[in-house]
């Protein structure tokens, strides 16, 4: 939008959103139809989506609470605050609820960033951090993930300065899989200053199957400073439509968050099916051995075309292309989409998610003829 802009939200929308571009998230089948005459079955891998739906238990309470529907939710997601708060041995105070992982990065900058503050992450990394620092009005500062994808802590601790207020740590890293193990964790955790709230985003925590990954409790072990958790329902717990996450943190945060936000933000429907799926610990990790297999076969067969997926420790594969952009064009003529990396800050990597055995086929089937085109660049 133009400073010279003479439509009403030109001339008067917030400064910082005039030149915001707004999220980009993955393509959906429709659309690429549309935009590339391709008429045979679509295969989406690109939004990270779990391969399997709802929990039984989830299906049977969605179905009970929409006969519901004409009720509001219940404010502020009580009783799911409750049931997290015991299986993850914290007090539901210290839990905040949310229309998904997306809402809690939202709220945690509408809540604690002002013009000017900075916000300190790795890149490649999840967009939404600069984005809602940017339409805060705040700074996005970055500085690069190792050279396998993880965050690089001791990089961003020396990007930290008097004006951080956020600092975020994704692990595991979407879109690149690294993970950050128990100790460089907490002594990252130990060395920030009182005035930067750390936010680590786990929304693919489910995923990883590691003895020495820490989960909420562990972290607050770790280190006697504030701290924020986030997860999401809508990965391994197959929900994304449903839209709702949340995070651990300190009582003080989840009261100022919850000032910033609708207070029937998340719908009964999503809460039920939440609440139902909380405890299904055999299931998540039948869904996690199922998840780390298919990605082996995958991560195996696609570096048998001479490509080279890094290490993940979640439902995707990252893999340096050359142009990320014309690779995923070219697939989308070939019936696959696959996430390119620009708003990701890596314009030569696409993202590809673990999906199911006949949709890995496919998309091996058109990465092959991609090469053979020399559309992908091996250097």
């Amino acid at each position: 939008m133009a400073d010279n802009d003479m439509s009403f939200a030109g001339r008067y929308a917030r400064r910082a959103l005039r030149a915001l571009a707004p999220y980009s998230a993955g393509r959906d089948p429709d659309t690429v139809r549309r935009e590339t005459g391709y008429t045979g079955p679509m295969i989406k891998l690109a939004s990270n989506e779990g391969v399997e739906g709802p929990f039984p238990e989830a299906l049977a309470a969605m179905q009970e609470a929409v006969a519901a529907a004409r009720r509001y939710p219940e404010a502020g997601a009580r009783a799911l605050r409750h049931v997290l708060a015991g299986h993850h041995g914290v007090g539901a105070e210290e839990v905040f609820v949310a229309a998904g992982g997306c809402a809690v990065i939202q709220h945690l900058a509408s809540a604690f960033l002002e013009p000017g503050d900075e916000v300190a992450y790795c890149t490649p990394t999840f967009h939404l951090y600069r984005l809602e620092a940017l339409r805060m009005g705040a700074k996005p500062v970055t500085v690069s993930v190792d050279a396998q994808g993880v965050y690089d802590l001791e990089a961003l601790r020396a990007a930290v300065t008097a004006r951080t207020r956020l600092v975020y740590v994704c692990t595991p890293n979407n879109p690149t899989g690294g993970l950050i193990k128990r100790d460089p964790l907490r002594r990252f955790l130990d060395a920030l200053p009182a005035h930067v709230l750390p936010v680590i985003d786990e929304a693919y925590f489910e995923y990883v199957d590691d003895g020495d990954y820490p989960d909420p409790a562990r972290v607050k072990k770790l280190s006697g400073r504030p701290t924020v958790i986030v997860r999401t329902f809508s990965k391994m717990f197959g929900m994304a439509g449903l839209r709702i996450g949340y995070a651990i943190a300190p009582r003080d945060v989840v009261e100022v968050c919850q000032k910033v936000q609708n207070p029937y933000e998340v719908n009964r429907i999503a809460q039920a099916a939440a609440l139902a799926s909380v405890k299904a610990g055999e299931e998540l990790a039948r869904r996690m051995r199922a998840n780390r297999d298919s990605r082996s076969r995958l991560a195996a067969a696609i570096t048998a075309l001479g490509l080279a997926p890094l290490p993940s420790h979640a439902n995707f594969l990252c893999l340096r292309v050359g142009s990320a952009r014309n690779v995923a064009r070219a697939l989308e003529g070939r019936g696959i989409i696959v996430r390119p990396l620009d708003a990701m800050g890596d314009p030569a990597s696409i993202r590809i998610t673990v999906g199911s055995e006949a949709e890995h086929a496919a998309l091996l089937s058109a990465l092959d003829e991609v090469l053979r085109a020399g559309i992908i660049d091996r250097s």
